[in-house]
């Protein structure tokens, strides 16, 4: 079992922070990362009851619950993404249930909203919100693991899942250019090295 007891929700720069401390020394270490999106709950449904920490870590433990015992699943996906925070709900050191052709191999990224034509907008509003939160967790995951960003993987590659998952108005291509642009960028890659700065003068 990789459900966190407590789930963590968390801004950008404390996701940044929370994954530079982490190792890969259990024996299992992703080789790419897997996109999804939640469909239900959808946008309106995850802010029905607002936005901030402690809805996200309740609604975290409540899918964790889902998955476990009603689904009975060993565990479930690592992150989920929402339009204000990163939700670590399983172990990211360990390998989670989200895709069945690559749990093993991968960590799994869910994003909160239906984007399905008609339903929730990935390019404006809370969409783009969730979007751009996405696009930061997979390039500092990315970065962190050393592993290309032109290795992520869409859900809906898994034929076996019959899955349209992370939704037909997310395109991999413009996901994979977000990446690699946000891990380009000099705001980055200051971040970046004053992590280093401070764990070295920890060290």
């Amino acid at each position: 079992m990789s459900f966190l007891a407590n789930p963590l929700a968390l801004t950008v720069d404390e996701f940044r922070v929370y994954v530079s401390k982490l190792t890969w020394l259990k024996g299992w270490r992703p080789h790419f990362i897997v996109l999804h999106n939640t469909a239900e709950p959808n946008l309106e449904q995850w802010s029905h009851f607002g936005l901030g920490k402690t809805a996200a870590v309740q609604r975290a433990r409540n899918l964790n619950y889902y998955y476990q015992h009603q689904e009975g699943w060993s565990s479930g996906p690592q992150l989920f993404v929402a339009p204000d925070l990163i939700i670590v709900a399983c172990d990211l050191e360990a390998w989670g249930v989200h895709a069945s052709c690559y749990n093993r191999l991968s960590i799994g990224a869910e994003m909160v909203g239906d984007y399905a034509p008609g339903h929730d907008d990935f390019s404006s509003g809370l969409g783009a919100k969730v979007r751009d939160n996405a696009v930061a967790a997979l390039a500092i995951l990315h970065a962190a693991l050393k592993i290309s960003p032109d290795t992520l993987h869409f859900h809906r590659e898994c034929a076996r899942d019959a899955h349209v998952c992370p939704g037909t108005q997310v395109d991999k291509a413009d996901i994979i250019k977000r990446v690699k642009a946000f891990n380009s960028s000099d705001h980055f890659a200051d971040q970046v090295a004053a992590l280093e700065l401070s764990d070295a003068e920890i060290a």
